[in-house]
């Protein structure tokens, strides 16, 4: 194999890595947004407010593919779908 190839094989797979990286943040962010709320706000966890905190970490307009993207990265670290 090239060098040329292997190379970019490397990238495609550290672009993976990044993505993977950001969603996984992303996911802590919205949980850990949602948990401070509901402890230090006393504001009620709901499916609705986590996927509000979800779009505001993966900064996209939809909640519902905010919440997608969460219920994703929760099934690749062994927790079943939220719905």
């Amino acid at each position: 194999m090239s060098a040329q190839r292997e190379t970019g094989r490397e990238s495609r797979q550290s672009d993976v890595d990044l993505l993977r990286l950001h969603r996984l943040e992303g996911s802590t962010q919205a949980a850990l947004a949602t948990l401070r709320r509901s402890l230090i706000e006393n504001v009620p966890p709901t499916r609705a407010g986590l996927a509000r905190e979800a779009a505001i970490a993966f900064d996209l307009q939809d909640d519902q593919q905010a919440l997608a993207v969460m219920d994703e990265i929760a099934q690749t670290v062994g927790i079943s779908a939220f719905s």
